[in-house]
């Protein structure tokens, strides 16, 4: 009798473990720039940086500190992974105050358990999320890149996606130092909304630009380093970087 439920037991986590490998059946995406090029224009995608600030069941709270690209009003949000048997990446592994890029998609219409609508998830099938340690990002960011400064990273990372994204503003040249440009596109409104902060997120400059024109930033006196230029308008928020040299 014991010899027959040792079987039946076995025999049940068999099916189990095959269940659950066919529920995620996908082709891999790639790297985390081959999402990125090919989630970034999609309706509800958010790709930011941000650091952990809890683990709750098979996801984790985070903190917003810059909004790659997409919109989102919160500071911190929160992002599901994978309870066990969906296409996701699973959030057990990341540690509270460690800072992350996530390329996250929003949930509409929720159904599992504690998930809600407006929360996130993390995708699955490629490579959705790395670990920036302030110095560098790493993880599989292309085939060949697993490690890139942090730099070099977002500046790839921002050509990448405005290669897409004819409707939002330019900046050059990149590194600059002594005048930075911003040109803004002409938009279905009068001005396009500027907020220049360090990387410690202290503001520096504050603007309204008017659409349909360049606008010309003295930054010749500015410390050298890493700078985020936070762009709104009345759809949509997004941020670029630019090294002052």
């Amino acid at each position: 009798m014991t010899r027959l439920l040792l079987i039946l037991v076995l025999c049940g986590a068999l099916v189990s473990a095959t269940t659950k490998s066919s529920a995620c059946s996908c082709i891999d995406g790639g790297g985390f720039f081959s999402i990125a090029e090919k989630a970034a224009w999609q309706p509800g995608v958010l790709i930011v940086r941000a650091e952990v600030k809890s683990q709750e069941m098979h996801g984790i709270d985070v903190k917003i500190l810059d909004i790659i690209n997409g919109s989102e009003n919160r500071s911190t949000i929160r992002v599901w992974g994978d309870p066990g048997f969906m296409c996701r990446t699973y959030t057990t592994g990341f540690k509270t105050g460690e800072r992350l890029v996530l390329i996250l998609s929003r949930i509409k219409d929720a159904s599992y358990e504690v998930e809600e609508n407006g929360d996130y998830s993390l995708g699955g099938c490629g490579t959705y999320v790395l670990r920036d340690d302030g110095k560098s990002v790493i993880g599989r960011i292309t085939a060949t890149d697993k490690e890139m400064s942090s730099d070099k990273f977002y500046r790839e990372l921002d050509e990448l996606i405005n290669k897409y994204s004819p409707d939002k503003a330019r900046i050059f040249p990149v590194p600059t130092d002594n005048v930075l440009t911003i040109s803004v596109p002409d938009l279905n409104q009068p001005t396009l909304s500027m907020r220049i902060i360090t990387l410690s997120g202290q503001p520096l400059l504050t603007r309204q630009l008017e659409v349909g024109r360049q606008h010309p930033i003295d930054v010749s006196t500015w410390p050298v380093g890493m700078y985020i230029i936070l762009f709104r308008s009345e759809f949509q928020s997004y941020t670029r970087r630019f090294l002052k040299q």
